[in-house]
Protein backbone atom coordinates (compact mmCIF):
# COMPACT_ATOMS: atom_id res chain seq x y z
CA UNK A 1 0.00 0.00 0.00
CA UNK A 2 1.19 3.76 -0.86
CA UNK A 3 1.45 6.01 1.54
CA UNK A 4 1.28 9.68 0.07
CA UNK A 5 2.22 12.34 1.43
CA UNK A 6 0.02 14.05 4.25
CA UNK A 7 -0.72 17.36 5.64
CA UNK A 8 -2.67 19.61 8.15
CA UNK A 9 -4.67 22.56 7.36
CA UNK A 10 -6.05 25.27 10.14
CA UNK A 11 -9.76 25.10 9.50
CA UNK A 12 -12.24 28.58 11.01
CA UNK A 13 -15.63 27.22 12.19
CA UNK A 14 -18.19 30.18 12.71
CA UNK A 15 -21.50 30.25 15.29
CA UNK A 16 -22.46 28.86 18.17
CA UNK A 17 -24.15 25.89 18.45
CA UNK A 18 -24.67 25.37 14.44
CA UNK A 19 -21.10 26.23 13.41
CA UNK A 20 -20.17 26.52 9.65
CA UNK A 21 -16.77 26.15 8.04
CA UNK A 22 -15.09 29.32 6.67
CA UNK A 23 -14.43 28.13 3.24
CA UNK A 24 -10.10 28.41 2.65
CA UNK A 25 -11.00 30.24 -0.07
CA UNK A 26 -12.44 32.91 1.30
CA UNK A 27 -8.94 34.22 2.96
CA UNK A 28 -7.31 33.41 -0.80
CA UNK A 29 -9.68 35.97 -2.14
CA UNK A 30 -9.39 38.31 0.85
CA UNK A 31 -5.53 38.15 0.17
CA UNK A 32 -5.49 39.16 -3.36
CA UNK A 33 -7.90 41.52 -3.38
CA UNK A 34 -5.44 43.04 -0.83
CA UNK A 35 -2.74 42.87 -3.20
CA UNK A 36 -4.80 43.38 -6.56
CA UNK A 37 -7.50 45.98 -5.44
CA UNK A 38 -10.30 43.97 -7.22
CA UNK A 39 -12.62 41.62 -6.55
CA UNK A 40 -12.72 40.69 -10.71
CA UNK A 41 -8.90 40.34 -10.33
CA UNK A 42 -9.01 38.69 -6.74
CA UNK A 43 -11.50 35.91 -8.61
CA UNK A 44 -9.50 35.50 -12.18
CA UNK A 45 -6.25 34.78 -9.79
CA UNK A 46 -8.19 32.36 -7.06
CA UNK A 47 -9.49 30.75 -10.40
CA UNK A 48 -12.94 30.79 -9.29
CA UNK A 49 -16.38 32.65 -11.20
CA UNK A 50 -17.02 36.10 -10.19
CA UNK A 51 -20.28 34.98 -9.06
CA UNK A 52 -19.07 32.72 -6.87
CA UNK A 53 -16.40 34.88 -5.55
CA UNK A 54 -19.13 37.60 -4.68
CA UNK A 55 -21.58 35.16 -3.44
CA UNK A 56 -18.86 33.97 -0.89
CA UNK A 57 -18.66 37.25 0.11
CA UNK A 58 -21.54 38.35 0.33
CA UNK A 59 -22.57 35.16 2.34
CA UNK A 60 -20.08 36.06 4.84
CA UNK A 61 -20.88 39.58 5.42
CA UNK A 62 -23.69 38.68 6.00
CA UNK A 63 -22.66 36.17 9.67
CA UNK A 64 -19.69 38.27 10.22
CA UNK A 65 -19.54 42.01 9.27
CA UNK A 66 -18.15 43.87 5.82
CA UNK A 67 -15.17 42.56 5.20
CA UNK A 68 -14.28 44.21 1.86
CA UNK A 69 -15.50 47.88 1.04
CA UNK A 70 -16.27 48.51 -2.85
CA UNK A 71 -15.90 51.73 -4.49
CA UNK A 72 -17.74 51.71 -8.45
CA UNK A 73 -14.54 52.89 -10.48
CA UNK A 74 -12.12 52.61 -7.70
CA UNK A 75 -11.73 48.51 -7.45
CA UNK A 76 -11.78 47.05 -3.53
CA UNK A 77 -10.19 47.04 -0.52
CA UNK A 78 -10.51 45.86 2.70
CA UNK A 79 -12.12 46.69 5.74
CA UNK A 80 -11.10 46.99 9.39
CA UNK A 81 -12.35 43.72 10.02
CA UNK A 82 -11.52 42.49 7.01
CA UNK A 83 -7.95 42.89 7.29
CA UNK A 84 -8.46 41.58 11.08
CA UNK A 85 -9.44 38.41 9.82
CA UNK A 86 -7.04 38.11 7.45
CA UNK A 87 -4.12 39.03 9.41
CA UNK A 88 -5.16 36.67 11.80
CA UNK A 89 -5.22 33.32 9.90
CA UNK A 90 -1.42 34.30 8.26
CA UNK A 91 -0.40 34.43 12.25
CA UNK A 92 -2.08 31.08 12.53
CA UNK A 93 -0.67 29.45 9.75
CA UNK A 94 2.41 31.10 10.16
CA UNK A 95 2.60 30.01 13.76
CA UNK A 96 1.51 26.56 13.56
CA UNK A 97 2.18 24.98 9.80
CA UNK A 98 6.06 23.90 10.58
CA UNK A 99 4.81 22.33 13.78
CA UNK A 100 1.74 20.58 11.76
CA UNK A 101 4.55 19.84 9.01
CA UNK A 102 6.67 18.12 11.92
CA UNK A 103 3.43 16.51 12.87
CA UNK A 104 2.79 14.81 9.28
CA UNK A 105 6.12 13.72 8.28
CA UNK A 106 5.99 11.72 11.79
CA UNK A 107 2.26 10.27 11.22
CA UNK A 108 3.61 9.44 7.73
CA UNK A 109 6.63 8.12 8.47
CA UNK A 110 4.98 5.76 10.98
CA UNK A 111 2.36 4.96 8.63
CA UNK A 112 4.59 3.86 6.35
CA UNK A 113 6.73 1.24 8.67
CA UNK A 114 3.38 -0.25 9.61
CA UNK A 115 1.96 -0.77 6.07
CA UNK A 116 4.71 -0.99 3.80
CA UNK A 117 7.37 -3.52 3.48
CA UNK A 118 10.01 -0.43 2.89
CA UNK A 119 11.56 0.62 5.97
CA UNK A 120 14.90 1.88 4.62
CA UNK A 121 13.49 4.39 1.54
CA UNK A 122 12.79 7.20 3.82
CA UNK A 123 15.71 10.07 4.18
CA UNK A 124 15.05 11.88 7.66
CA UNK A 125 16.47 15.65 6.94
CA UNK A 126 16.37 17.94 9.92
CA UNK A 127 16.80 21.95 8.97
CA UNK A 128 16.13 25.36 9.58
CA UNK A 129 13.00 26.32 7.93
CA UNK A 130 13.55 29.14 5.07
CA UNK A 131 12.80 28.62 1.44
CA UNK A 132 15.75 27.03 -0.25
CA UNK A 133 15.04 23.62 1.66
CA UNK A 134 11.04 24.31 1.81
CA UNK A 135 12.19 24.56 -2.70
CA UNK A 136 14.48 21.06 -2.56
CA UNK A 137 11.73 19.23 -0.82
CA UNK A 138 9.29 20.53 -3.20
CA UNK A 139 11.25 19.39 -5.92
CA UNK A 140 12.46 16.06 -4.11
CA UNK A 141 8.68 14.79 -4.20
CA UNK A 142 8.44 15.99 -7.92
CA UNK A 143 10.94 14.48 -9.63
CA UNK A 144 12.54 11.78 -7.30
CA UNK A 145 11.40 8.18 -5.93
CA UNK A 146 12.10 8.25 -2.78
CA UNK A 147 10.76 9.09 0.16
CA UNK A 148 11.67 12.77 2.24
CA UNK A 149 11.18 13.38 5.96
CA UNK A 150 11.70 16.85 6.51
CA UNK A 151 11.25 18.33 9.82
CA UNK A 152 12.38 22.01 10.89
CA UNK A 153 14.10 22.85 13.74
CA UNK A 154 16.86 25.53 14.44
CA UNK A 155 20.47 24.87 13.00
CA UNK A 156 22.20 24.36 16.08
CA UNK A 157 18.98 21.27 17.53
CA UNK A 158 19.29 20.04 13.42
CA UNK A 159 22.91 19.61 14.60
CA UNK A 160 22.88 17.82 17.75
CA UNK A 161 20.16 15.72 16.43
CA UNK A 162 22.86 14.63 13.48
CA UNK A 163 25.10 13.98 16.26
CA UNK A 164 22.77 12.02 18.17
CA UNK A 165 21.59 9.83 14.79
CA UNK A 166 18.37 11.02 15.51
CA UNK A 167 18.65 12.01 11.32
CA UNK A 168 20.32 11.57 8.45
CA UNK A 169 21.34 15.09 7.20
CA UNK A 170 21.04 18.12 9.16
CA UNK A 171 20.75 21.68 7.50
CA UNK A 172 22.35 24.93 9.26
CA UNK A 173 23.20 27.86 8.54
CA UNK A 174 25.83 30.74 9.75
CA UNK A 175 27.23 34.25 9.19
CA UNK A 176 29.98 34.94 6.89
CA UNK A 177 32.71 37.04 8.48
CA UNK A 178 33.14 38.38 12.07
CA UNK A 179 30.13 37.98 13.44
CA UNK A 180 30.56 34.14 13.22
CA UNK A 181 33.76 34.08 15.35
CA UNK A 182 31.43 33.72 18.30
CA UNK A 183 29.46 30.63 17.17
CA UNK A 184 32.39 28.84 15.59
CA UNK A 185 33.03 26.65 18.69
CA UNK A 186 29.17 25.63 18.80
CA UNK A 187 28.82 24.41 15.38
CA UNK A 188 32.56 22.83 15.34
CA UNK A 189 31.79 20.90 18.64
CA UNK A 190 28.70 19.02 16.64
CA UNK A 191 30.68 19.00 13.13
CA UNK A 192 33.96 17.50 11.98
CA UNK A 193 35.89 17.69 8.45
CA UNK A 194 36.84 13.56 8.75
CA UNK A 195 33.19 12.36 9.69
CA UNK A 196 31.57 15.15 7.74
CA UNK A 197 31.07 16.66 4.33
CA UNK A 198 29.28 19.74 3.33
CA UNK A 199 27.39 20.38 0.45
CA UNK A 200 26.09 24.26 0.17
CA UNK A 201 22.91 25.25 -0.42
CA UNK A 202 22.49 28.51 -0.81
CA UNK A 203 24.02 32.44 0.06
CA UNK A 204 21.05 34.36 2.05
CA UNK A 205 20.74 37.90 3.52
CA UNK A 206 19.14 38.96 6.76
CA UNK A 207 18.31 41.98 7.84
CA UNK A 208 15.24 44.46 9.33
CA UNK A 209 11.80 44.25 8.21
CA UNK A 210 9.41 46.89 9.23
CA UNK A 211 5.95 48.28 7.84
CA UNK A 212 5.99 50.55 4.78
CA UNK A 213 3.72 52.79 6.77
CA UNK A 214 5.89 52.78 10.19
CA UNK A 215 6.14 55.69 11.94
CA UNK A 216 9.69 55.06 14.00
CA UNK A 217 12.70 56.11 12.12
CA UNK A 218 14.66 52.85 11.37
CA UNK A 219 17.66 52.87 9.65
CA UNK A 220 19.80 50.74 11.49
CA UNK A 221 19.66 48.06 13.96
CA UNK A 222 20.32 50.89 16.62
CA UNK A 223 16.83 51.78 15.92
CA UNK A 224 16.12 48.63 18.13
CA UNK A 225 16.77 50.65 21.41
CA UNK A 226 13.82 52.82 20.98
CA UNK A 227 12.11 51.21 23.57
CA UNK A 228 8.43 52.65 21.55
CA UNK A 229 9.85 50.43 19.12
CA UNK A 230 8.16 46.80 19.48
CA UNK A 231 10.59 44.15 18.53
CA UNK A 232 9.90 39.79 17.72
CA UNK A 233 12.56 37.72 17.60
CA UNK A 234 13.53 34.18 17.21
CA UNK A 235 13.18 31.08 19.36
CA UNK A 236 16.89 30.14 21.41
CA UNK A 237 19.08 28.20 19.19
CA UNK A 238 18.01 28.70 15.87
CA UNK A 239 20.53 30.44 13.24
CA UNK A 240 18.94 33.80 13.47
CA UNK A 241 18.85 33.92 17.10
CA UNK A 242 22.12 33.09 17.07
CA UNK A 243 23.11 35.33 14.65
CA UNK A 244 21.12 38.46 15.92
CA UNK A 245 22.81 37.93 19.37
CA UNK A 246 26.25 38.24 17.70
CA UNK A 247 24.47 41.41 15.71
CA UNK A 248 23.11 43.14 18.30
CA UNK A 249 26.43 42.40 20.70
CA UNK A 250 28.99 44.06 17.89
CA UNK A 251 26.38 46.98 18.45
CA UNK A 252 27.06 47.46 21.95
CA UNK A 253 23.03 46.75 22.15
CA UNK A 254 22.02 44.92 25.21
CA UNK A 255 19.01 42.12 25.37
CA UNK A 256 17.30 44.50 28.27
CA UNK A 257 17.38 47.70 25.81
CA UNK A 258 15.13 45.70 22.79
CA UNK A 259 11.07 45.86 23.59
CA UNK A 260 10.45 42.10 22.96
CA UNK A 261 13.63 40.47 23.01
CA UNK A 262 11.73 37.43 25.13
CA UNK A 263 8.79 37.61 22.77
CA UNK A 264 10.04 34.28 19.91
CA UNK A 265 8.47 32.85 16.80
CA UNK A 266 9.74 29.71 15.25
CA UNK A 267 10.11 30.83 11.64
CA UNK A 268 11.08 33.90 9.34
CA UNK A 269 7.38 33.48 8.32
CA UNK A 270 5.84 34.29 11.46
CA UNK A 271 7.89 36.90 12.03
CA UNK A 272 7.06 38.52 8.70
CA UNK A 273 3.14 37.59 9.58
CA UNK A 274 3.31 39.36 12.54
CA UNK A 275 4.93 42.79 11.64
CA UNK A 276 2.75 43.18 8.47
CA UNK A 277 0.00 42.86 10.94
CA UNK A 278 0.65 45.39 13.18
CA UNK A 279 1.02 43.39 16.12
CA UNK A 280 4.91 44.27 16.01
CA UNK A 281 6.70 46.98 14.68
CA UNK A 282 9.85 45.57 13.42
CA UNK A 283 11.70 41.62 13.21
CA UNK A 284 14.99 39.99 11.92
CA UNK A 285 14.55 37.90 9.30
CA UNK A 286 14.87 36.65 5.04
CA UNK A 287 14.58 39.08 2.77
CA UNK A 288 12.07 36.95 0.46
CA UNK A 289 9.58 37.09 4.04
CA UNK A 290 9.43 40.82 3.95
CA UNK A 291 8.77 40.69 -0.20
CA UNK A 292 6.46 38.47 1.05
CA UNK A 293 4.35 40.65 3.18
CA UNK A 294 5.25 43.87 1.17
CA UNK A 295 7.50 45.38 4.17
CA UNK A 296 10.63 47.33 4.23
CA UNK A 297 13.94 45.72 4.27
CA UNK A 298 17.26 46.66 5.39
CA UNK A 299 20.13 43.83 4.25
CA UNK A 300 22.59 43.45 7.46
CA UNK A 301 24.22 40.19 7.22
CA UNK A 302 24.81 37.42 4.56
CA UNK A 303 25.39 33.90 5.66
CA UNK A 304 26.14 30.59 4.33
CA UNK A 305 23.39 27.65 4.25
CA UNK A 306 24.71 24.31 4.27
CA UNK A 307 23.41 20.72 4.58
CA UNK A 308 25.95 18.65 6.90
CA UNK A 309 25.94 15.20 5.49
CA UNK A 310 28.35 11.82 7.28
CA UNK A 311 30.55 10.67 5.20
CA UNK A 312 29.18 7.05 5.84
CA UNK A 313 26.40 7.71 3.34
CA UNK A 314 28.25 10.24 1.07
CA UNK A 315 27.94 7.20 -1.93
CA UNK A 316 24.16 7.35 -0.86
CA UNK A 317 22.54 7.02 -4.68
CA UNK A 318 19.82 9.97 -2.87
CA UNK A 319 22.58 12.11 -1.73
CA UNK A 320 24.22 12.17 -5.35
CA UNK A 321 20.16 13.41 -6.50
CA UNK A 322 19.99 15.50 -3.92
CA UNK A 323 23.11 17.48 -5.10
CA UNK A 324 21.84 17.48 -8.70
CA UNK A 325 19.18 19.19 -7.75
CA UNK A 326 20.50 21.87 -5.50
CA UNK A 327 22.59 22.40 -8.97
CA UNK A 328 19.52 22.43 -11.35
CA UNK A 329 18.45 25.14 -13.23
CA UNK A 330 14.48 24.65 -11.47
CA UNK A 331 16.27 25.22 -7.53
CA UNK A 332 18.01 28.33 -8.93
CA UNK A 333 15.61 29.95 -11.03
CA UNK A 334 12.87 29.59 -7.86
CA UNK A 335 15.58 31.18 -5.60
CA UNK A 336 17.36 33.53 -7.67
CA UNK A 337 14.09 35.37 -8.11
CA UNK A 338 13.44 36.30 -5.10
CA UNK A 339 15.76 38.95 -3.17
CA UNK A 340 18.61 37.88 -1.33
CA UNK A 341 19.47 34.75 -2.58
CA UNK A 342 22.40 33.83 -4.11
CA UNK A 343 23.24 30.22 -5.73
CA UNK A 344 26.66 30.28 -7.42
CA UNK A 345 27.63 27.41 -5.22
CA UNK A 346 24.51 25.76 -4.73
CA UNK A 347 25.25 21.80 -4.53
CA UNK A 348 28.83 22.28 -4.26
CA UNK A 349 30.98 20.55 -1.77
CA UNK A 350 32.53 23.04 0.36
CA UNK A 351 35.36 22.68 2.63
CA UNK A 352 35.19 23.62 6.45
CA UNK A 353 38.09 26.32 5.94
CA UNK A 354 35.43 28.16 3.63
CA UNK A 355 32.42 27.89 5.76
CA UNK A 356 33.68 28.24 9.42
CA UNK A 357 36.34 30.71 8.63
Amino acid sequence: MHIMNIKYHINWLFGDDDQQPIEPILFELLALIQQKGSLKSAAEHAQVSYRYAWGLLNKWQQQLDTLVILEPGRGAHLSPVGEKLLNANTQLNAKFSPGLDNFATECKRDLSALLTENHDLSLNIFASHGLAVSTLRQLINQQLDFKLDLHFHGSLESLRALQNKHCDIAGFHIPIGPLSTALLPQYLALLNPKTHTLIYVVKRNQGLMYRADSEHDISSVQALKNNQLRFINRQSDSGTRLLFDQLIASENIKPTQINGYDHEEFTHLAVAALVASGAVDIGFGIAPMAEKFKLNFIPLVWEHYCLAIPNAIMTDKRVSQITTLLQSESFKNTLESTRGYQTTLSGKTVSFDRIFA
